[in-house]
């Protein structure tokens, strides 16, 4: 049996702003770092083997925080890197909301519809952050592993881990919260998910 615990990383200035990120980046906010923090605290009596995390930077510095004291490297991937917005990335959602009403819809409402000219659809995003999970497991069989990414590819990754169609995304909410707790295992093959969304630390964050 293996062992993912999974999160998205802290509060980023672009989140206050409602602006889409993508796989452009924004630093965390002070309160995103204390609840990196207050993650790291969380897990402190976590064993943990391996840690990987996006290689944009505002996971990697999620990943740092709740690393902690542990001796690990932080492995960058960038098959967890969010899902590339194109055009959108660095728009606040309001300007994206006037100029492709529908689009904007499709992207939160109906995954499957969602596909735009130099952007990522969520179905390539699936493929990728799979497929990269799939490797990470086969090479780390029975251990414990951390892995910050971000909300969209978690919400993505739901579907993966319980064998759904991209179009069941839409029934999830939007996305999970800053750095909070996903855990899932893969034994014989089978993924389960054992929480989802859990974000009882922030009663740490002082």
């Amino acid at each position: 049996m293996t062992r993912i615990y999974f999160t998205r990383h802290g509060q980023t200035f672009w989140n206050i702003e409602r602006r889409m990120q993508g796989q452009s980046n924004s630093d965390l906010t002070p309160l995103g770092e204390k609840q990196a923090i207050a993650l790291g605290q969380r897990l402190k009596d976590t064993e943990l083997d391996v840690i990987y995390s996006s290689s944009l930077s505002r996971s990697m510095r999620t990943a740092q925080l709740i690393r902690g004291k542990r001796k690990l490297d932080i492995i960058p991937e960038d098959d967890f890197r969010e899902i590339d917005l194109g055009e959108w990335q660095g728009k606040l959602m309001s300007e994206v909301e006037k100029q492709e009403p529908e689009m904007v819809d499709n992207f939160w409402n109906h995954p499957e519809l969602y596909i735009r000219p130099n952007a990522e659809t969520y179905l390539q995003l699936r493929e990728r952050a799979g497929k990269k999970l799939e490797e990470i497991v086969a090479a780390n069989k029975g251990k414990k592993i951390l892995i910050v990414t971000h909300g969209v590819v978690l919400k993505t990754l739901h579907s993966f881990f319980q064998y759904q169609p991209i179009s069941e995304i839409a029934r999830y909410p939007k996305s999970p919260l800053s750095t909070s707790l996903n855990i899932v295992e893969k034994e014989n093959g089978i993924w389960n998910i054992l929480m989802w969304n859990d974000t009882s630390h922030y009663d740490l964050i002082k």
